[in-house]
């Protein structure tokens, strides 16, 4: 076998293997899965009767910019079942993650076996939370700029073609990551020749004129408009110390295990990203020397480059955290700082590369060891009797969650807060606590028929819920842990189900 087709399949089992925790149980931790599930269940089955959601909810697909997930999520749905069709996707994000970054490597000369340097952040706090438009708008925004260079080194126009529809998919996933994109092609393009730069940045006019309409006319868009330059009267931006967000970089990076195994991953991680900005320079003279004669415009460029990590650990610093319902802003920059330093890195000597990939594919194995583990013990311990508390409730119902107990003793964040969206994800009806009511949402409630409206933070505050008044909307309620509902029928339930950890209370007639 040649060297360089068993370095694919190295790569290539390595990348799989990391994305292998997503697929080794049903209940996966992450924290907003369930709602992304509900929401493709409502756009893939909104006409169907058997799940009853014409009368609480109705579509409005141009008042969010993540169409491109949801759509892709629909579009396999016809195929396999949707919560199937979400898995593939967020296995897909984590696969092509690597690919894209590599394809930017080897678009600019560098060295193309750092794209392992992409696998040890694969569980981030990011994927945790579910995050998923935004974390597949990067190796969107990564092959988009390997596209950019190689339109600087020899234009064509079918690359110009697909060059434009990519950035357009780009920006309907997530506008962070298109933002650095954007900035990177324009870095690329930049010449003294005039015509040549607009020729290589016209497939980005269908992109600005999409961003364009979006921050004027979509509500989504006036928030993330208002939240980047501040605003004087209303809701203002959140802020925090620099020196709290230097303490929380971990936290948005590989710190998602309960343990300590996340903080000492992210700290082996550190320590290889240093070495191979320390061992560049040590690389032979007539190496470097054959390397500038043979590319010059690739040093250039990768220097340009250099301002993307510089701009988004500046960024990670400064930005606000949150504006009214957008959250986080500023802590999504620390994981694009560390990905868009991996393509500026210099090409190191021939055997400080080959100890460096080892260390990098021994660290992965490990972390992704540690996570199936993490994701395995929560799934037995943790999830008990969840169907069954579903399977007492009948289809097409009004469901309210109460969530008393969110945490995990194995994973970080709050992998159950939005656990009742299984239901409609699966049977249909309306859910509370829903993203309905954010803009960012492809559907959302009829005013003619939705649940009363909660205050922010609802979600979180179970134990400050009253069975009345507002609760009177609902049919059942799903609780996790705590008190429950009283069962007096002056509060109006009755319990059906009480399991290990959840419960389901039936309104009183």
């Amino acid at each position: 076998m040649k060297r360089s087709h068993l370095w694919e399949l190295c790569f290539g089992l390595l990348v799989v293997g990391t994305a292998l925790p997503l697929w080794l149980t049903k209940y996966l931790p992450i924290e907003d899965l369930p709602q992304h599930l509900a929401a493709v269940r409502v756009l893939h089955s909104y006409h169907d009767p058997h799940f009853g959601f014409e009368p609480y909810f109705e579509l409005a697909l141009f008042h969010t910019q993540y169409l491109a997930y949801y759509l892709a999520a629909d579009g396999l749905s016809y195929l396999m079942d949707p919560e199937l069709a979400n898995r593939v996707l967020m296995t897909g994000c984590v696969i092509s993650t690597p690919y894209a970054l590599r394809s930017l490597l080897r678009a600019l000369g560098r060295e193309p076996r750092y794209a392992l340097f992409a696998l040890p952040l694969t569980y981030n706090a990011h994927l945790i939370l579910g995050f998923f438009n935004f974390l597949w708008a990067i190796p969107l925004a990564f092959f988009g700029l390997s596209l950019c260079v190689a339109q600087r080194r020899n234009y064509t126009q079918a690359r110009a073609v697909g060059l434009s529809a990519l950035a357009l998919v780009c920006f309907y996933c997530h506008i962070v990551p298109l933002s650095l994109f954007a900035l990177g092609a324009l870095l690329i393009a930049w010449q003294r020749d005039l015509r040549a730069m607009l020729r290589l940045l016209w497939p980005l006019l269908p992109v600005a004129i999409a961003a364009l309409f979006w921050a004027l006319w979509s509500p989504a868009g006036q928030a993330t408009v208002t939240a980047a330059h501040g605003s004087t009267h209303g809701r203002v931006p959140t802020y925090q110390p620099w020196r709290q967000s230097l303490a929380e970089i971990y936290s948005w990076l590989t710190d998602v295990l309960a343990g300590e195994d996340g903080r000492l991953a992210l700290q082996a991680f550190a320590l290889l990203l240093a070495l191979a900005l320390v061992v560049g320079p040590f690389r032979k003279r007539g190496a470097q020397a054959q390397d500038s004669a043979d590319d010059s415009l690739s040093r250039s460029l990768t220097l340009r480059l250099c301002v993307l990590p510089l701009v988004s650990a500046f960024l990670y610093f400064v930005a606000p955290t949150g504006y009214d319902w957008i959250w986080p802003i500023s802590p999504r920059f620390a994981l694009l700082a560390v990905l868009f330093l991996v393509p500026v890195l210099p090409r190191p000597p021939l055997y400080a590369g080959h100890l460096l990939v080892a260390l990098l594919a021994l660290g992965t194995v490990l972390h992704t060891r540690s996570v199936a583990e993490a994701f395995r013990s929560f799934e037995q311990t943790e999830v008990a009797d969840f169907d069954e508390a579903l399977h007492a409730i009948p289809p097409k119902q009004r469901v309210a969650g109460l969530i008393f107990q969110r945490s995990s003793r194995h994973l970080r964040f709050s992998p159950f807060i939005h656990y009742v969206a299984y239901y409609q994800a699966r049977k249909g009806g309306a859910v509370m606590f829903s993203f309905a009511d954010f803009p960012q949402s492809p559907f959302r409630f009829r005013e003619d028929n939705r649940p009363p409206r909660v205050p922010p933070r609802w979600e979180w505050l179970a134990d400050q819920v009253r069975p009345r008044p507002e609760l009177d909307w609902y049919d059942y309620v799903l609780t996790r842990g705590g008190p429950g509902i009283i069962g007096h029928p002056s509060q109006g339930f009755t319990p059906i189900y009480r399991g290990e950890l959840w419960s389901v209370w039936k309104k009183l007639r």
